[in-house]
This record gives structure tokens, C-alpha cells and sequence, in this order.
């Protein structure tokens, strides 16, 4: 007997549809109207799974930054977070689109993914920085942040102009080589 294939839901395929059409667009520019439509459905039925468009939005962000939380709050070392970190990035380069849509329109978009998700995130970087850890200053981690969600989110940019994909293990492990000099530099 073969073994069925999973069942996806519709909460799952909304939520997918909604992850996608938010890194395109960002949360303003995306309707409930638009999210049905690449379901499949009416916009009402969207309401049977999510209280509002924001509520849709929050649930996204929760599924996309759950897996970094969990890696902050484990005890690894630092060296193999920051590949787990970028791994993360990588597999999902949606999250760099939706931070840097939300980091452009500002206003409850950002301040959502500030308070929400980056202050925890960042809060043992902080805790270094107040520490005096050598390397922990908020240049130098604002540098390497901006460095791996730049270096995604222009991923498409690059290709084209340099005919080669920035995405690839060979391309990544160059980034991680970069990232880890510069920190030696900084430190």
C-alpha cells in the first residue's frame, strides 16, 4: 500500500501565499483580497483562519523568526550559531525581503519586528556590548547584520550583473570566510 501524501491545509497554503506576497510587496501594498486570490478562495474565507490582515502578518513573521529564537536560546558557540544563523537566512530569503519592506514603510511594520522579534534576538549581542566584549560594538554588529541581509535580499541583483549565483555553497562559504575575517579585524 503506498503511503499517502500529506495534506497540506488551507491555513498553510494562506499563510504561504501570504509569506510570499509580503516579501514581494511588503505588508501595506498586500491585501486580504490579493492573499485569497493566490489561495485560490474569497477574501471573507481567509477570516475563517485569521482575525485580520495584521493577525495574518504576525503569524508569518511568528512561522519565519521561531527558528531564530530557538537558536539564541540554546546554548551553542558563537561561531556555529552564526552559520546556523545564515543557514536560516538562506533557506528562507523571504525573511530578508519582509525586514527590509517592514524597515522602509517603518512605522508599526518595524516597530513589530523590533519589539517582537529583533530586541530579544539581539539581546545577548547586547548584553557582550554592555559586557565590553572586544568585537561586540553596535557598528560592528550592525555592519555584519546589514552584510548577510543585503547580501540576500540583492542576491537576484547580483546574479545578474555578475553572471553567477551568490546563493551557492561555494558563494556562501566565501561570505562566512569574509564575515569571520572581519570580525578577527574588529576584535
Amino acid at each position: 500500500m503506498a503511503a499517502e501524501a500529506p495534506q497540506i491545509h488551507t491555513r498553510d497554503l494562506i499563510l504561504d501565499a501570504a509569506e510570499a506576497l509580503f516579501a514581494k510587496r511588503g505588508y501595506q501594498s498586500t491585501t486580504i483580497k490579493d492573499v485569497a486570490a493566490k489561495v485560490g478562495v474569497q477574501g471573507p474565507a481567509l477570516y475563517k483562519h485569521f482575525a485580520s490582515k495584521r493577525a495574518l502578518f504576525e503569524e508569518v513573521l511568528q512561522r519565519l523568526f521561531s527558528p531564530f529564537t530557538a537558536l539564541v536560546t540554546e546554548e551553542n558557540d558563537p561561531a556555529g550559531s552564526q552559520l546556523d544563523i545564515m543557514q536560516l537566512h538562506i533557506t528562507n530569503p523571504n525573511i530578508s525581503r519582509i525586514v527590509a519592506h517592514a524597515t522602509l514603510s517603518g512605522g508599526e511594520d518595524l516597530a513589530l519586528l523590533v519589539e517582537r522579534w529583533y530586541r530579544p534576538f539581539f539581546s545577548r549581542t547586547r548584553a557582550e556590548m554592555a559586557a565590553g566584549t572586544p568585537g561586540f560594538t553596535p557598528a560592528s554588529v550592525m555592519a555584519f547584520h546589514s552584510m548577510l541581509l543585503g547580501y540576500l535580499t540583492l542576491a537576484p541583483l547580483h546574479k545578474a550583473i555578475f553572471d553567477t549565483d551568490p546563493l551557492t555553497p561555494n558563494a556562501l562559504g566565501e561570505l562566512l570566510k569574509l564575515q569571520e575575517q572581519l570580525a578577527g579585524a574588529v576584535s
